[in-house]
């Protein structure tokens, strides 16, 4: 799980569906959902925030819908907390989201290609966070490549 003040996609990430496009009846709900290829996304629509929380399919343990209070939320339970989100038609998401992550299970693995190493896997979600950074103009060009050489000195 993890917040963010913006919604960045990470390097390789694509948008399979979203809730922006869905009409809905009633109340607006507080939450937009997007779903990718390696997590879903919960952007807060509310006081024109952009803050956003996202799992990755491996940590969402249970989604069902639940009604509180005459409200509909996404009960989406992880193995840390239990998260409680007002979105529309929670029916639908939940189902969604169950779906993808079995999918992403029953993926085979890509032939010739072996399983990442923690040290390798750490290497690329440092890469990735720093191309995020370099992106939003958080790191000046030297100071990315600093930190790419840097990162390649590093052992396997």
């Amino acid at each position: 799980m993890s917040w963010g003040f913006s919604f960045q996609l990470f390097p390789g990430e694509n948008i399979i569906e979203d809730s922006t496009n869905k009409s809905h009846s009633g109340v607006k709900p507080a939450y937009s959902v997007f779903l990718t290829n390696k997590r879903v996304i919960f952007r807060f629509d509310g006081l024109g925030s952009s803050l956003t929380q996202s799992f990755f399919y491996n940590e969402v343990l249970d989604v069902k819908p639940v009604k509180r209070v005459f409200v509909n939320y996404l009960h989406v339970k992880t193995s840390k907390k239990e998260f409680f989100i007002n979105t529309s038609d929670t029916d639908y998401w939940s189902g969604k989201i169950l779906d993808i992550k079995e999918k992403i299970k029953e993926l085979p693995s890509p032939e010739g290609k072996t399983a990442e190493s923690s040290t390798e896997r750490g290497k690329r979600e440092l890469l990735d966070m720093l191309t995020i950074l370099r992106k939003n103009s958080l790191l000046t060009d030297n100071e990315f490549d600093e930190k790419v050489h840097a990162l390649d000195k590093m052992d396997t």
